[in-house]
This record gives structure tokens, sequence and C-alpha cells, in this order.
């Protein structure tokens, strides 16, 4: 039998959230360090948060224990949601729902959306993720090759966001966005 490994990740205060292998996001690509790191960066109390391509679920499942208010994450792959739910669980966490399918799937507005997802789907998500964010909202966006991130920088800020952070990985890019008003 092919047990898969839980991996434990650190988070500020102390705290820690258990991961299971089983999907993209368990914790060690320098793409979800970054993303993690930049979620612990921010202020999350009562917001609402929206994980696209939610692999493991990593992404919400942190911003809950982070006080996020609540958080969706959505994938099309079941093997993908399953995992992300057991994750949840895992952590006892209650406010990270989860939906198998695509961004047509999710509706509402979020204060913060978080994307760790090549950059082809950036892009087309782009007017998407501006119509579903608050003003001022922020969009973290991760799993860009250095080739494209000028390319989903530009599509981006032509929809009217602002760069906040950039951050240049070995491999991959990071970029935080606000929204404008």
């Amino acid at each position: 039998m092919n047990e898969k490994k839980i991996y434990d990740i650190p988070l500020k205060g102390g705290r820690k959230m258990r991961i299971r292998q089983g999907a993209f996001g368990s914790g060690e690509h320098e793409t979800t360090l970054a993303c993690l790191k930049h979620l612990q960066n921010m202020e999350l109390k009562g917001k609402k948060v929206l994980d696209v391509g939610c692999g493991t679920g990593i992404l919400g499942i942190a911003a809950s224990l982070l006080g996020a208010e609540m958080c969706i994450g959505f994938d099309p792959s079941l093997a993908a949601c399953e995992t992300a739910v057991f994750c949840n669980e895992l952590n006892g966490v209650t406010n990270n729902h989860i939906i198998c399918g695509y961004n047509d799937a999710v509706s509402g507005r979020f204060d913060v959306v978080a994307a760790n997802i090549y950059q082809d789907i950036l892009i087309t998500l782009c007017p998407y993720i501006a119509d579903i964010l608050t003003v001022q909202g922020l969009a973290l966006l991760s799993g860009i090759p250095l080739e494209y991130n000028y390319e989903v920088k530009v599509c981006y800020e032509r929809q009217g966001f602002k760069v906040l952070d950039l951050n240049i990985h070995d491999e991959y890019s990071t970029i935080l966005l606000q929204k404008g008003g």
C-alpha cells in the first residue's frame, strides 16, 4: 500500500498546519512557500479569500488558520478536491469550502484571491479575478515561470491592478497586486 505523506508546515505565531500529499501544494515548492509567506504578512481577520486551483487546499487552510472569515477553493480535479477536503479535516478547518469545478461555479466578492497556477490560466482568469475582488482587494499570483512574469504583470496592470510586491525565485515568480478603485 502506498501511504501518502503528511507534511507539517509552520505558520506565524507558532501555529502549524498539516497537509497530505495527493495534489499540488504540499508546501515545499518555491511558489507555495512564497504564497504562504505573503498570506502570513496580510491582515486576514474577517476577510473572504478565494483559492483558485486549490490543489491540497493549502492556501485556503492557511488563510483560515490565519484568521480569514471564509475561504472558498475551487479546482477542476476531483482528486485535488478530495485531498483538500481531507486536509481541511486534518486541520479542523470548517470555513474553507471546496468546490470541484471551474471559476463559473464561484461568484461573489472576495478581499483576497490567491492563485498558484499556470501563467496561461492566470491570464485567462484576469477579468474574472478583477471582477470578483473588492476595491483595494489583493491578488496573490504565483506559479509564473520567469519568462512569463512580464506578460502576466502587464495583463493585470491593464485591468487596473497595482503591483505591490514582485518576487523572483529560482524558476518562478510571485506577484502581489492590489485592485484599484
